[in-house]
């Protein structure tokens, strides 16, 4: 088994928080992650431990400020640094917030370690005898060691492509196990194909209606029947589980009611988020996460996607983040659409990137506080809208996104014009997609078909309706 070691400020709640979750990943793909809380035992030696991280051939940096001020955290940054092969031997995850990349940015660590040697110091000159002090003498050097070597290491790791801490988490630190194992290695069962049919056996599980005339149309169908409905559907092609299943089944237990009974809401409640759930599964989940961790292990913004449609880029958005797509039929258009996409603003003739950026940050503000409107959007604004951002990323609340298509020539449609929306809001989803010109993100052989079938499904009220 791999080992993996981790170096942070583990008083830290939030490193705590982030090290718990990795140590899932880890554990995901058979990685052995060694960290002192569970690492060293009662009694034994911490430095002996810390000794062992700094030989480590993969360990895991948890930066903070916190970090960067910790004598036993420096000790094994020193350690890991004495021990040759730097670059390659670590593994930097930076924490919202730490500041060390600008050159300014690094001058109140050293202040730091200043004041910490003075005050050392000070306290040892003031001992009648400071020759017996022999232990806290060598503590004195050791944080001139670490005032020695700051600057240095901080530029190193500034230098490297570190990612956010929402990339790492948001990915199951897919980039950082990248680098550790060869990605042959990596390839293991995708749990999130099981959690997808998890949900659908819940949903069922609460919708009698609904789950018996999944029944009655399997039967139809003579398909063999299954005491797990919701693992029979998700074994299916997906285009067929939903034209040939689901579509028939959910119109037929919602012609028993009236649509102002709540049977009839409750059923289409259940229907719609089978749907949701099962359309993911025409997402190629093999290819997504190797163009994922190909692209953050080449410092790219993001990766491209090759989708014909809306209803493409809203799927492959979804399976990337783990969460149920909120679809709609768009009225007027042919279009099915996310809910949470936020759309590009018209492009005004003479914008500059800052008055794009602007108005591109409004629509933003616009659809996730639509009750507050905004000419502009003040710094505390901004703070907001982060913050809202950033919880409804973690908790899976909401799943905002900007579709980019690359193919069209617009200033709204340049990769490097979205490093500065994701510098003003790191917790949106930036998504790059293309007709053409590499293999296709979705496991259909017609998108515009699939986009049909479930255009017709979610207009299933409406059809029913019309009739007389």
């Amino acid at each position: 088994m791999v080992s993996v070691y981790v170096s942070y400020a583990w008083k830290e709640k939030e490193q705590n928080r982030l090290v718990d979750k990795l140590g899932e990943a880890c554990v995901a793909h058979g990685i052995e992650l060694r960290c002192d809380t569970t690492s060293i035992g009662y009694g034994d030696s911490i430095r002996q431990f810390m000794d062992e991280i700094g030989a480590g051939r993969h360990v895991v940096l948890v930066l903070s400020e916190a970090y960067f001020k910790s004598d036993c955290c420096m000790y094994e940054l020193r350690q890991i640094y004495d021990h040759k092969a730097f670059r390659q031997r670590v593994n930097p995850i930076v924490l919202s917030g730490t500041r060390f990349r600008k050159p300014i940015d690094r001058v109140p660590y050293l202040a730091y370690w200043d004041k910490e040697i003075a005050d050392l110091q000070a306290a040892l000159s003031g001992l009648t005898n400071p020759m017996n002090s022999l232990n806290l003498r060598q503590h004195l050097d050791g944080y001139a060691e670490c005032r020695r070597l700051i600057d240095e290491l901080q530029s190193i790791l500034a230098d490297m492509n570190t990612l956010t801490e929402e990339v790492h988490v948001g990915t199951d630190f897919a980039a950082l196990l990248d680098r550790i194992l060869p990605q042959a290695a990596l390839a293991a069962p995708d749990p999130f194909r099981t959690q997808i049919t998890n949900e659908i056996r819940n949903i069922l599980a609460s919708s009698s209606r609904l789950t018996n005339s999944l029944q009655t149309v399997m039967s139809d169908a003579r398909i063999e029947p299954s005491a797990d409905l919701a693992a029979s559907l998700c074994a299916r092609d997906p285009e067929r589980a939903l034209e040939d299943l689901l579509f028939p089944a959910t119109k037929s237990a919602l012609m028993l009611f009236d649509p102002r009974q709540p049977e009839f809401a409750d059923t289409w409640s259940a229907a719609k988020s089978v749907l949701a759930w099962l359309s993911l599964l025409a997402v190629d989940g093999e290819w997504l996460g190797q163009a994922n961790r190909s692209a953050l292990s080449a410092g790219k913004l993001g990766f491209e996607i090759v989708v014909e449609t809306p209803l493409g880029v809203e799927l492959v958005s979804s399976r990337h983040r783990q969460i149920a797509p909120r679809l709609r039929a768009q009225k007027g258009t042919s279009e099915v659409v996310g809910d949470e996409l936020i759309p590009q603003p018209q492009y005004e003739t003479g914008w500059g990137d800052e008055a794009a950026l602007d108005k591109l940050v409004l629509e933003v503000w616009a659809r996730v506080f639509p009750e507050e409107s905004r000419s502009t959007l003040s710094p505390k604004d901004l703070r907001t809208l982060n913050n809202e951002l950033r919880f409804r990323d973690r908790h899976k609340t909401f799943h905002h996104y900007i579709p980019v298509p690359l193919e069209q020539a617009s200033r709204l449609c340049r990769p490097d014009f979205y490093q500065k929306v994701l510098e003003k809001l790191p917790a949106i989803t930036v998504i790059f997609f293309k007709p053409s010109g590499g293999t296709p993100a979705l496991l259909v052989s017609d998108e515009d078909y699939f986009r049909t079938v479930i255009r017709n499904f979610l207009t299933i009220p409406e059809q029913l309706a019309r009739k007389p």
